[in-house]
Protein backbone atom coordinates (compact mmCIF):
# COMPACT_ATOMS: atom_id res chain seq x y z
CA UNK A 1 0.00 0.00 0.00
CA UNK A 2 1.25 3.36 -0.68
CA UNK A 3 0.39 6.79 0.65
CA UNK A 4 -1.62 9.50 -0.83
CA UNK A 5 -0.51 13.22 -0.17
CA UNK A 6 -2.07 16.37 -1.00
CA UNK A 7 -1.33 19.36 -0.46
CA UNK A 8 -3.79 22.90 -0.11
CA UNK A 9 -2.85 26.20 0.55
CA UNK A 10 -5.68 27.48 2.49
CA UNK A 11 -6.30 30.86 5.05
CA UNK A 12 -5.52 34.31 4.24
CA UNK A 13 -1.92 33.80 3.45
CA UNK A 14 -1.81 30.58 1.63
CA UNK A 15 -0.19 28.46 4.41
CA UNK A 16 0.45 24.49 3.31
CA UNK A 17 -2.02 22.03 4.71
CA UNK A 18 -1.82 18.55 3.81
CA UNK A 19 -3.78 15.28 3.31
CA UNK A 20 -2.82 12.19 3.94
CA UNK A 21 -4.28 8.83 3.12
CA UNK A 22 -4.07 5.35 2.28
CA UNK A 23 -4.07 5.11 -1.74
CA UNK A 24 -7.26 6.64 -2.30
CA UNK A 25 -8.73 5.24 1.02
CA UNK A 26 -12.07 8.43 1.95
CA UNK A 27 -10.33 8.04 5.72
CA UNK A 28 -7.62 10.49 6.37
CA UNK A 29 -5.49 12.33 8.00
CA UNK A 30 -5.15 15.80 7.92
CA UNK A 31 -2.09 18.18 9.38
CA UNK A 32 -2.19 21.92 9.97
CA UNK A 33 -5.68 23.13 8.46
CA UNK A 34 -5.37 27.03 8.12
CA UNK A 35 -9.01 27.03 7.25
CA UNK A 36 -11.94 25.11 6.74
CA UNK A 37 -12.67 24.02 3.07
CA UNK A 38 -14.73 21.84 1.20
CA UNK A 39 -11.99 20.55 -0.10
CA UNK A 40 -10.95 19.13 3.16
CA UNK A 41 -12.25 15.31 3.33
CA UNK A 42 -15.42 14.63 5.56
CA UNK A 43 -14.19 11.36 6.79
CA UNK A 44 -11.35 12.85 8.91
CA UNK A 45 -9.26 10.44 11.25
CA UNK A 46 -7.33 12.74 12.83
CA UNK A 47 -6.31 16.69 12.98
CA UNK A 48 -2.37 17.00 12.90
CA UNK A 49 -1.08 20.50 14.04
CA UNK A 50 2.46 21.40 13.78
CA UNK A 51 2.89 24.02 15.69
CA UNK A 52 0.27 27.42 17.00
CA UNK A 53 1.22 30.05 14.52
CA UNK A 54 -2.20 31.59 13.55
CA UNK A 55 -2.13 30.57 10.11
CA UNK A 56 -1.86 27.00 10.92
CA UNK A 57 -5.10 27.26 13.19
CA UNK A 58 -7.73 28.98 11.35
CA UNK A 59 -9.68 26.08 10.11
CA UNK A 60 -9.06 23.82 13.29
CA UNK A 61 -12.38 24.31 15.61
CA UNK A 62 -15.12 24.44 12.54
CA UNK A 63 -13.21 21.26 10.89
CA UNK A 64 -12.95 19.73 14.16
CA UNK A 65 -16.56 20.05 14.57
CA UNK A 66 -17.66 19.17 11.44
CA UNK A 67 -15.88 15.72 11.48
CA UNK A 68 -15.80 14.72 15.05
CA UNK A 69 -12.08 14.12 14.71
CA UNK A 70 -9.72 13.92 17.24
CA UNK A 71 -6.94 18.03 17.47
CA UNK A 72 -3.29 16.87 17.97
CA UNK A 73 -1.10 19.18 18.70
CA UNK A 74 2.21 20.09 20.80
CA UNK A 75 1.33 20.52 24.75
CA UNK A 76 3.68 23.36 24.97
CA UNK A 77 1.34 25.41 22.18
CA UNK A 78 -2.00 23.76 22.98
CA UNK A 79 -2.97 27.43 25.32
CA UNK A 80 -2.80 29.46 21.99
CA UNK A 81 -5.53 27.20 20.38
CA UNK A 82 -7.86 27.61 23.44
CA UNK A 83 -7.14 30.79 23.85
CA UNK A 84 -5.88 32.51 20.28
CA UNK A 85 -7.02 36.22 21.76
CA UNK A 86 -4.72 36.16 23.85
CA UNK A 87 -2.09 35.86 21.25
CA UNK A 88 -3.63 37.38 18.01
CA UNK A 89 -6.22 39.53 19.55
CA UNK A 90 -6.09 41.21 16.23
CA UNK A 91 -7.19 38.20 14.58
CA UNK A 92 -10.38 36.17 14.45
CA UNK A 93 -9.81 32.43 15.62
CA UNK A 94 -12.21 30.12 16.78
CA UNK A 95 -10.80 28.63 20.40
CA UNK A 96 -10.60 24.82 20.69
CA UNK A 97 -9.02 22.59 23.23
CA UNK A 98 -6.71 20.06 21.52
CA UNK A 99 -7.77 16.50 22.38
CA UNK A 100 -4.62 14.85 22.35
CA UNK A 101 -1.22 16.72 23.40
CA UNK A 102 1.94 15.77 21.85
CA UNK A 103 5.99 15.91 22.93
CA UNK A 104 7.37 14.45 20.22
CA UNK A 105 8.25 11.14 20.50
CA UNK A 106 5.10 9.24 20.18
CA UNK A 107 3.72 6.90 17.73
CA UNK A 108 0.44 7.85 16.18
CA UNK A 109 -1.98 5.02 14.15
CA UNK A 110 -4.81 7.67 11.88
CA UNK A 111 -6.29 5.91 9.20
CA UNK A 112 -3.86 2.91 9.32
CA UNK A 113 -0.96 5.16 9.27
CA UNK A 114 1.56 5.09 11.75
CA UNK A 115 3.21 9.02 12.30
CA UNK A 116 6.22 9.15 14.36
CA UNK A 117 6.42 12.56 16.10
CA UNK A 118 9.80 15.05 16.66
CA UNK A 119 10.24 17.66 18.81
CA UNK A 120 11.43 20.22 16.71
CA UNK A 121 11.44 23.72 18.25
CA UNK A 122 13.05 26.84 16.64
CA UNK A 123 10.59 27.87 14.69
CA UNK A 124 8.03 28.01 17.73
CA UNK A 125 8.55 26.38 21.11
CA UNK A 126 7.14 23.12 21.05
CA UNK A 127 6.84 22.63 16.85
CA UNK A 128 6.50 18.59 16.00
CA UNK A 129 7.08 17.70 13.01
Amino acid sequence: MSLLVERYELGPVGTNCYVVRRDASAEAVVVDPGADVYELPEACAGILITHSHWDHLGGVASYAARTGAKVYMPRLEAPVLAQPENWFPEIPLRPYNADVLLDGGETLRLAEIAFETLNVPGHSPGHVA
